[in-house]
């Protein structure tokens, strides 16, 4: 679920030059982004000074029919546009949002837009967090330009409590949890790059950072470090100035930026957190059974296995990749461990019908997925509307895939649909469909797939554990809630913040999310696209918005939005200065609780 929201606010009033230059910051030429071409032409350069990506990225005006499409697209599609209005749960550190009453008055704010993302701002040092005897630390993960700073204690961030600066950056800047102590993990990690603190696609504030250290109880001393800005070669070749920055970058009628994977310099930061291969091939109390195409790793470590899941999302989905997972738990099963860690840390999620196959695979005896219902808006009555009555295929808006919660029958009629809910929420009343969940054949087809490869497999629910750092969210959520709510599985998360005793072990089981331009895409082929009550398309190519379109319900708990519910772990683990670099030790922590008594 990528959703990178950049707030770009204007701080200065004027540019701080902090480049090198050996002229004069005078005679330079004006256009931040030629500046970067320039350097990126005669020298070859991928990292570039914080002024010049400033002054490109500050080059173009604001159109506010950028924020008339975000508030069409929030208002008339997002599910938990109410919801979000109430208090949080006991538990969650959130606020109350009125989200379109937010994006009227914040019109900095741009969501996903190429022009604002081309750049990846970075400070050459990362950070973990330790618990030693009950005070919790900021401590160096890396340092490229000094290793000898490397797991010293960082006290201060720009002379304010570095623990202090860092919870206010994960409680103002990191969305993708409602739980502060996730949101913390997050901002250290560097998985989910849009919300991390050392490595950022948002622009700083400033142009540089004071970090103040103490290493092996020395005196404490500073080190000042500029944020240098890097991109890949892929974007560097299509602009020299602002003008072709903007057609090329913020206006490219690709549709679709090049992968900033892409980067040399960020494999080498993301690769410092690599948390399996790398690490785990030096390690020879671990044995790797199988790994499956960057989506499932498979572990043997002293006298328990360990299933790694990465991603819900796949680069492909096929008979073969599921055939070789399979074929892994087979293997995992056949050396003969009585013990799992279902490890799901770090993970994004991807395509409900994977957590559909996992549940499936795991628990053959209970239901594999959960209901879902839909915010009936005005303009998503229409558009369903309009499907049922054409029939296209592919489109978003397509529920004859979908049957009756109560009665698993198909749905007769778009009436049928929708139903006569009226729930109010927020202080708002709303239409809400009758809740559906997926065809019963739909879910037989990949239960028989299962069956006709493997028998169940050994371990029962209570041989498991889930282990996460509570970056678990979509599809990994509707995985790790399944087996806790369903199974009554054992889960234990990583990290957080040591003052608040609960951490939630599991982030956004949301809905079915879509982005702006399949949503476009589907409206256009109903002709709908230029419907009066429809928001229009974004005024740039480069831009777009990701959203849930349907909520998703608690079993045990069937007036739950899981979205909002607080669902804190059975027990708890920190990091420390070794299991914070060898995953393998936290597996080995995971599993000693396994038939422990909650």
């Amino acid at each position: 679920m990528n959703f990178y929201v950049v707030f770009f606010a204007y701080l200065f009033a004027l540019v701080v030059n902090v480049c090198s230059y050996i002229i004069p910051r005078e005679t330079l030429v004006s256009d931040g982004c030629a500046r970067i071409h320039n350097e990126f032409i005669a020298k070859q350069k991928t990292s570039f000074c914080y002024a010049d990506v400033k002054d490109c990225y500050e080059g173009f005006p604001f159109n506010k029919d950028t924020i008339d499409t975000l508030t069409g697209l929030v208002g008339g599609f997002y599910s938990f546009l109410d919801k979000a209005k109430e208090p949080p749960q006991t538990g969650f550190d959130s606020k109350p949002m009125d989200l379109v009453a937010e994006l009227e008055l914040h019109a900095h704010t741009i969501f996903s837009s190429n022009c604002f993302t081309t750049f990846i701002f970075y400070t050459n040092v990362t950070f973990y967090s330790v618990v030693d005897n009950g005070e919790q630390k900021i401590k160096i993960f890396n340092d490229t330009i000094d290793r000898s700073n490397i797991d010293c204690e960082v006290t201060h961030i720009d002379g304010q409590p570095a623990l202090q600066v860092i919870s206010e950056y994960a409680k103002n800047l990191v969305y993708a949890s409602r739980d502060l102590g996730v949101r913390f993990n997050i901002a250290l990690d560097l998985t989910y790059l849009s919300a991390s603190f050392a490595v950022r696609f948002e622009i700083p504030q400033k142009p540089y950072i004071t970090y103040t250290l103490k290493c092996d109880n020395t005196n404490e001393f500073d080190i000042k470090r500029d944020w240098n800005a890097f991109s890949n070669r892929a974007f560097l070749n299509k602009f020299n100035d602002s003008k072709s920055y903007f057609d090329n970058i913020c206006n490219s009628i690709e549709g679709s930026k090049p992968s900033i994977s892409l980067s040399s310099k960020l494999r080498e930061i993301t690769n410092e957190f690599d948390k399996t291969d790398g690490i785990l091939a030096s390690d020879l109390s671990v044995t790797k059974i199988r790994t499956v195409d960057k989506f499932v790793g498979f572990f043997k470590v002293q006298d328990f296995g360990v299933v790694k899941i990465f991603t819900e999302a796949p680069l492909t989905i096929s008979v073969a990749i599921i055939t070789d997972v399979i074929h892994g738990f087979n293997d995992l099963a056949n050396t003969g461990v009585k013990k799992i860690v279902l490890d799901l840390s770090d993970n994004v999620g991807g395509y409900l019908v994977v957590s559909v196959f996992f549940n499936l695979l795991l628990f053959p005896s209970t239901y594999p997925t959960f209901d879902f219902d839909l915010r009936i808006t005005e303009q998503l009555r229409l558009a369903i509307t309009e499907q049922y009555k054409l029939g296209i295929k592919n489109n978003i808006f397509d529920m004859k895939e979908y049957i009756n919660e109560k009665s698993h029958a198909n749905f007769t009629s778009v009436e049928d649909i929708f139903g006569n809910n009226v729930y109010t929420r927020g202080g708002v009343k709303g239409n809400y469909s009758n809740r559906y969940i997926l065809s019963d054949s739909e879910l037989n087809v990949i239960s028989q797939f299962i069956q006709n490869l493997t028998t169940p497999l050994p371990w029962k629910p209570e041989d498991y554990i889930i282990l996460t750092n509570g970056l678990c969210g979509s599809a990994c959520a509707n995985i790790a809630e399944h087996a806790a709510e369903f199974n009554n599985v054992t889960t234990v998360a990583v990290g957080g913040i040591v003052s608040n005793s609960l951490l939630s072990y599991s982030s956004f089981p949301g809905g079915f999310v879509y982005n702006s331009t399949q949503i476009f895409d589907s409206l256009s082929q109903l002709g709908l696209l230029n419907n009066t009550i429809m928001p229009k398309p974004f005024p740039l190519a480069g831009m777009e918005v990701t959203l849930p379109m349907n909520e998703i319900y608690s079993k045990t708990n069937p007036d739950e939005i899981l979205e909002f519910g607080f669902r804190p772990a059975d027990f708890r683990l920190f990091y420390d200065e070794k299991n914070i670099r060898n995953i393998s030790i936290l597996w080995s922590q995971a599993a000693a609780l396994i038939g422990s008594i909650k």
